[in-house]
Order: C-alpha cells, then structure tokens, then sequence
C-alpha cells in the first residue's frame, strides 16, 4: 500500500515539475535520490520555510505520506538547502584567517593582519573548526599550538594562497597595462652582481616597469620558477624540472680571494694543497652550487682548516675583508663597489659552477620579460667571458 501511494505521488510531483518547466525560463530542479533513512519533514520543505504545508501557486497540496519502510524519498531540494550543505567547505575568507593564525601564532596578531577586531577573528576560527570538523588549534598555556591536520593544512592553504595573490596582481596588471611587472628570481651571487644592473638596463628602456627581485635558496629558486610565481629565474643549480625551460647557461669558475698582505696573495694560481695550513672561509657548495667538496678540494679535503662557515659567497666575501682570511667562493659574488680591495686568484679545480637561465614553458614571457631575458644573458656573456680571459 505505502509501495503504490508513493508511486502516485513520485508521479504527480513529476507531472508538476515538467509543467513548471514549461511556463518558467529558470525552473527550479527537483532532485530525486534514495536514502536508507528518509530525511525529517523540515529539511525536505526548506525551500519553503520549515514546517509550511500550505499550497503554492494555487494548487491543491499533497496528501501526507507515510515515512515508514519507504525505499525512496523524493527531495524538492531548494537553493537554501544547498547553500547549507556548502557550508561545511572551507572558503576563501576562513583560509585567509586561519593562514594568518598560522604566520603570527595568535589570533591578536591575525587581527592585526588582517585589520579585522580579535572577536571576529575568533569566530571565524570557531566557525571553520566548527564546519569542517576539524580541531585545527590547541591552546596550551595560553597559546594557540597548531595540530598536525593544522599543519598539513597550512601547506595546502598557502600554495593555494600563492596563486590567489598572482590572480589580484594579474587584475592590477591588465587595468594599468602601460606599466608591467617583472618578477625574478635569483641567487643570492648573482642577486648582488649581475641582475642588478640587468634590471637596470631595462628600467632605462621601461620607466614605469614594477620589479620584484627575490633570493631564495637554489633547492626553492627552482620551485618558485616552476610555480609560475616568477617570470625569470637565474640559478646556480641544476634545473631538473618537466616545466622548465633553461634559456640559456653559463659556467662561473670558483676564485680564492683574500686580503692583499695574504701569504697566498703571491701566487699566481692556488691549488686545493696551498690552502693547507691556512685558517679557510668556506660556503656549502652543495646546498648552492650541488657540487661535492670532496671533488672541489681532492685529497686535501681532509686537511683543510675550515674555521668559518657561512652561507653564501657574498658573506664570505665580506667576512674576508674583515677579518683578511682567504675564502672560496664563486667568481660571481665579487663585487669591487661591495668588497674592495681583495686579491682574487683562481682556484685550479676540474669544478666549476654552471649558471641557468630559467623561465616556465607554461607561463608566456611579457615583453618586459624577455627585454630582461636578453639584458641578462648579454651581461653574462661579458662577465663570464671576462672572467674566463682573467684566470686563464
């Protein structure tokens, strides 16, 4: 009997749907999905408003079904309900909260992120960790610690965020077109030497030209570039990336430099052996340049007195100036306005430092792009054919 009654009335609301159609250019979808459990009487007349039974448009209402053993339940589902159910996802505005959670550790420092007063930062936190399920912080003597779901979300949220702030600096970009954005990244050597006067030159030729540099480490360089964050990329590493396309490639020998009372300042060249005996200045050639120490000094590796460490070759060079010691480094890093006077002498290696130019094949190079692009790859070629003549 209930079998029958529900197939009567699965039929008339069909019927009056399709008239519906008809007569109106936006109809209203009726969706039909089975449930094991059928669904209170409040959520299936949502659209109308909990609890109303009264006719609409007129006609004459259905009779009450039995909810009992009913295989299938037919839903008039509403835009009300639906937006209901969208609630349980994470949008825009609550990613941004809690991504600034995450950079200032608490919810006073989001605030002021965000410009926004601490309550309604509080409840939008607890309404996100309310929707989604999910306990995203704990406090733990009065402050906000971050759980491992927190975590893994956070680096979610923040490639996502990446790619929100490309789309608001691309709209800026295509309502002013005459000015243009050139971002770039490079090592930290290359950063201090030859991009600047590359994105000199094309400021001379794009006066109103917007230049973001960045100097990430090589490992994250290569990232950036294959995110499409930059528009080029100038590294010192090997870009082993199905996304990159490496433009063109230099190679940069290693150079000892030291102050000119330096004992190894009368040499002409200093091989790895010389630097025995002599407190050394030395980088992480693998982190920078994925060269080995091992085949960069040979055998005498194991005698060398590294005394000072530090993390890139333009901080070698100046703590060469201070403190008069021999340091290697890339010839790159070497700047006369930066690190005057030291002596430089070549260092008789088979290594040496390749230089990649590097952009993404996916992303197309705005014409102030490649008027850097062919800028820095001339400079390059004046620097690298200059150094190759000088330690020759």
């Amino acid at each position: 009997m209930n079998i029958e009654f529900f197939k009567a009335n699965l039929h008339f609301s069909s019927c009056r749907h399709e008239r519906r159609c008809r007569r109106s250019p936006a109809p209203r979808k009726a969706v039909f999905g089975e449930h094991r459990n059928p669904m209170p009487r409040h959520a299936v007349t949502a659209s109308r408003g909990s609890g109303d039974d009264r006719p609409r448009h007129g006609r004459k209402a259905l009779p009450s079904a039995p909810e009992e053993n009913l295989p299938v339940q037919a839903i008039d589902v509403g835009y009300e309900f639906l937006h209901l159910a969208r609630t349980d996802l994470m949008n825009l505005r609550q990613m941004e909260v809690f991504r600034a959670i995450m950079l200032t550790g608490s919810v006073t420092g989001a605030a002021e992120l965000l410009h926004l007063s601490q309550s309604a930062v509080s409840k939008m936190l607890s309404h996100t960790q309310q929707r989604s399920g999910l306990k995203l912080f704990e406090l733990v003597k009065g402050r906000l610690v971050p759980t491992s779901a927190a975590k893994q979300l956070y680096e979610e949220v923040e490639r996502l965020w990446r790619n929100v702030e490309k789309v608001h600096t691309l709209s800026k970009e295509l309502a002013d077109p005459t000015r243009g954005n050139l971002y770039v990244a490079a090592s930290l050597s290359l950063g201090t030497t030859v991009v600047p006067l590359s994105v000199a030159d094309t400021i001379k030729e794009h006066s109103e030209l917007q230049v973001k540099v960045i100097l990430p480490l090589p490992n994250q360089l290569i990232d950036v570039v294959a995110d499409k964050i930059v528009d080029i990329g100038i590294s010192t590493f090997a870009a082993n990336h199905p996304s990159i396309d490496v433009h063109a490639r230099f190679t940069c020998p290693l150079v000892c430099i030291m102050a000119p009372n330096h004992p190894l300042a009368t040499l002409r060249r200093i091989r790895p052996r010389d630097l025995v005996g002599h407190r050394l200045i030395s980088v992480p050639f693998q982190e920078l340049y994925g060269l080995s120490e091992e085949k960069v000094y040979g055998e005498a590796l194991e005698d060398l007195n590294k005394g000072l460490e530090v993390r890139s070759s333009l901080i070698a060079s100046l703590f060469s100036r201070a403190t008069g010691e021999v340091a290697v480094v890339d010839a790159l890093a070497i700047s006369d306005t930066l690190v005057p006077p030291l002596e430089i002498r070549p260092l008789v290696t088979d290594e040496s430092i390749d230089i990649n130019v590097i952009h993404n094949r996916y992303k197309p190079l705005s014409p102030q792009a490649l008027l850097f692009q062919e800028l820095l790859v001339f400079r390059l070629q004046q620097y690298c054919g200059g150094m190759q003549g000088q330690m020759a």
